[in-house]
């Protein structure tokens, strides 16, 4: 299956590869909504959502996961004081929402959980 993640922090994408690497789950970082959409069709059984990814409307980019009607579970992570973005991530069809401290303490989990 593997895994999608929409992200564009650089030192972010460093530390989601090394733990998806660590744990044996494939990995494909994307920049942009239809790279993530691509990827989903192709397979990807989880895909990660920066909510404050840049160059993209992260909202929108979880309405098109959830959209394309394939198995694929979305998390979405931000910033713990961003309550109004997570309500919309929630609204737009994101499964799980968190804040980017639990996101990277739970992250081994939900890669093999979702993304083996």
């Amino acid at each position: 299956m593997g895994v999608a993640a929409l992200i564009t922090d650089l030192f972010f994408v460093a530390r989601v590869k090394s733990t998806a690497d660590a744990v044996g789950v494939p990995l494909t970082v994307v920049r942009n909504v239809s790279d993530l959409t691509r990827s989903i069709e192709q397979g990807a059984g989880l895909a990660l959502v920066d909510m404050n990814a840049e160059g993209v409307d992260p909202v929108e980019a979880v309405r098109t996961c959830k959209a394309l009607g394939r198995p694929v579970w979305v998390v979405a992570y931000l910033a713990h004081v961003q309550k109004d973005l997570a309500d919309a991530a929630r609204a737009a069809g994101a499964d799980t929402v968190m804040p980017r401290s639990q996101f990277s303490r739970e992250l081994p989990e939900l890669l093999k959980q979702y993304g083996g």
